[in-house]
């Protein structure tokens, strides 16, 4: 295909570093400039569908602490994403082929070096639905899977406690954890939720951290308290966790989403705990573990094939819209995979 009759591209740019709180509508600058050329090897990939996750709001400012911060007039970075091969040099990866990527920035068309490409896999419908490959087979799931495998490392029987449960992560957690034989108890914001978790992840119990009595409640959910717990959120409920650990517990440090949203850091636990129940305290970040991504897949992949794993995905269309699917996500208002589809449906 001809540069000539090539589409321009649109990338998203930040704006500006953003106020605490909802990201408003002119945040993001949408920027048209024209497609880079291919060269020998390379495909140009129209991105379809991005995944949306905590990060995407901790980068717009460095209030949040987390890995990367995006000054403004940058590209957003992206997760993960999915497209179609709308042009190939590759011998590998034809036109019209619909595949998955990790890394990349959050724009319409992509150009991508097959050689040097994470995660880059042809999707085939009929093995499974397409958007749970940026989810619970995706970065979302790998996420999870190094925190329970890796840190919470649980055995039958014992108590597995995750918190923010409904999210992506959370649940492939909480799911990944039960396929293991644990009990799972889960934390989440709101009746409706916490009866998700239970009905459809298939935790044995969830706690609702809205509740006046939420410390009494998570309390009698762990009645032999916890011996790992998979840690998102901080704050209140970080303190309410760490309270209930038993000695010599686990506890797996994926995020800290009360802090990203603008307003800094929360207090969070009585770190003196972690001397006195001798616990393991660790964080640890996905992409330094991408070579085990053939691991992930083998076991995980099982687990998918024999129905032992669901994810829901809320999805919001529109380039413009960006905003909003980040804000559904900081505002809780997804279950499970927040999804941003980059044009309407068509």
């Amino acid at each position: 295909m001809s540069l000539s009759s090539m589409p321009d591209n649109i990338i998203v740019r930040l704006n500006r570093v953003p106020d605490p709180g909802v990201l408003p509508a002119d945040i993001f600058d949408l920027v048209t400039e024209p497609v880079p050329e291919l060269r020998s090897g390379q495909i140009l990939v129209e991105i379809l569908y991005q995944a949306i996750d905590a990060g995407s709001r901790g980068m717009l400012d460095s209030a949040a602490g987390y890995v990367l911060t995006v000054p403004p007039g940058d590209r957003l970075p992206a997760s993960a994403s999915i497209g179609r091969v709308f042009s190939s040099l590759s011998d590998q990866y034809g036109e019209g082929v619909l595949v998955r990527l990790f890394g990349g920035t959050r724009q319409r068309y992509q150009r991508i070096d097959p050689s040097r490409c994470v995660g880059l896999q042809v999707l085939e419908p009929d093995v499974g639905e397409p958007l749970h490959y940026l989810g619970i087979l995706g970065i979302t799931g790998f996420t999870a899977w190094l925190g329970i495998t890796d840190i919470c490392r649980p055995v039958p029987g014992e108590t597995v406690l995750i918190s923010v449960a409904a999210g992506a992560v959370g649940s492939a957690a909480g799911q990944f954890a039960k396929a293991l034989g644990a009990r799972v108890v889960g934390i989440a914001g709101g009746a409706t939720k916490c009866q998700y978790v239970r009905d459809q992840f298939g935790f044995d119990d969830c706690v609702d951290y809205k509740a006046a009595d939420f410390t009494e409640r998570l309390a009698q959910a762990c009645p032999q308290g916890v011996n790992s717990y998979f840690e998102n959120v901080g704050g209140a409920v970080q303190r309410a966790a760490f309270a209930l650990l038993r000695d010599f517990g686990r506890v797996a440090m994926c995020g800290q989403v009360a802090q990203y949203n603008g307003g800094g850091e929360v207090p969070g636990a009585n770190l003196m705990t972690v001397v006195n129940r001798q616990l393991e305290v660790r964080g640890f970040l996905a992409h330094v573990h991408y070579h085990r991504l053939p691991e992930f897949m083998a076991q995980v992949g099982q687990w998918y094939r024999e129905g032992k794993l669901v994810q829901p995905c809320n999805v919001v269309q529109g380039l413009e819209n960006l905003h909003e699917a980040i804000n559904s996500l900081v505002e809780g208002r997804n279950i499970g995979q927040q999804v941003h589809q980059l044009t309407a449906s068509r």
